[in-house]
């Protein structure tokens, strides 16, 4: 089969752009059972294989469409006054991002991320947190300060709402895509805004975009299909895995 649509000059492989496509979709099963993984997974392929400024963008629009059909397939399950104050954080801390994008190195921002989902899980306390409203902004406008340098924080989010003990695993998982679904509208908007040429990718962007959909409803069948208890598990260890994993590539990134 000839795959030479998806192909752009920064993309000339159609092997690697297939490969995309399929970890798309592979990616979006897994986010939609466990809420995390598929964009950390995603975005490492794509620093492997396209060049590095062209990574965070495209990964962005692509879990801008991954996570819009993660909230649709959950939108009964989502709190949406939670995704209302995380929205209103998520602004400031993309504008802020943005503005300094190019002058913070990623890997302390990494380092950050990792250790503070090693500790929400891990560490004393975190559980006692009351989420308010002004709690949500600040966690909607530092998560959204982070994707602008590391392009995938939804381990962050997750972290965070898994210590929701009134949320049950349906209503976390929707909760935590229409989060992001803002999030990564907002990347797109600024990065566009700054410049950006989405239109060589489009056809790249938007196959993923349906693969990916095709794994939200898997993941999504999968998910109603756990034990609650095992559900909290199984994510605690998934988080740890992840948790380590980017502190190992920050710590790469010193030397």
């Amino acid at each position: 089969m000839d795959f030479q649509w998806l192909l752009n000059p920064d993309l000339s492989n159609p092997w690697l752009a297939l490969l995309l496509v399929v970890v798309s979709f592979l990616g979006s099963a897994m986010t939609a059972a466990f809420s995390l993984g598929g964009g950390l997974i995603l975005i490492a392929l794509m620093g492997a294989i396209l060049p590095a400024n062209i990574v965070v963008p495209v990964h962005g629009a692509i879990m801008l469409g991954s996570n819009g059909g993660r909230s649709v397939a959950l939108a009964p399950s989502i709190d949406w006054s939670v995704v209302l104050w995380f929205t209103a954080g998520a602004i400031i801390g993309g504008a802020l991002g943005g503005q300094i994008a190019l002058t913070l190195p990623a890997h302390y921002l990494r380092l950050a991320i990792g250790g503070f989902v090693l500790y929400s899980q891990w560490g004393r306390g975190l559980g006692r947190v009351h989420f308010d409203y002004k709690r949500l902004v600040a966690i909607g406008g530092f998560s959204s300060f982070l994707t602008m340098f590391v392009g995938a924080t939804g381990p962050f989010i997750t972290s965070i709402l898994s210590q929701r003990k009134n949320m049950n695993r349906m209503q976390m998982i929707g909760t935590a895509g229409a989060c992001m679904v803002s999030q990564h509208g907002i990347k797109v908007a600024l990065f566009a805004l700054a410049g950006f040429a989405y239109a060589p990718w489009a056809p790249l962007i938007i196959t993923c975009i349906i693969a990916g959909f095709a794994g939200t409803l898997l993941g999504t069948r999968a998910l109603k299909r756990f034990d609650e208890k095992k559900f909290r598990k199984i994510l605690k260890w998934i988080l740890t895995a992840l948790g380590i994993y980017l502190i190992f590539i920050a710590v790469q990134g010193f030397f």
